[in-house]
């Protein structure tokens, strides 16, 4: 997995070890943004990624400049 666009574009992001569950995929994640790009200004509003998982989503809104981003998961196994 990697962030897509913005100031961290082409990191990667690695999920936990023991991470069970299939992440949002770089190509779906792109197809998200593509929309959400035309229709907000992401400098102008806040975030909460509810299911977090891995965090993907958030990392890409906070590299595309939202100023705040919540990311909630409620399972341990799922972010460190």
């Amino acid at each position: 997995m990697r962030i897509i666009s913005g100031t961290h574009k082409g990191r990667q992001i690695h999920p936990p070890a023991g991470y069970k569950a299939r992440p949002t995929t770089d190509i779906a994640r792109e197809g998200l943004f593509n929309i959400l790009n035309n229709m907000f200004d992401f400098e102008e509003i806040k975030v909460a990624d509810l299911f977090g998982g891995t965090g993907a989503v958030s990392y890409e809104f906070c590299s595309r400049g939202v100023p705040e981003v919540y990311c909630i998961e409620m399972l341990p196994v799922n972010y460190r």
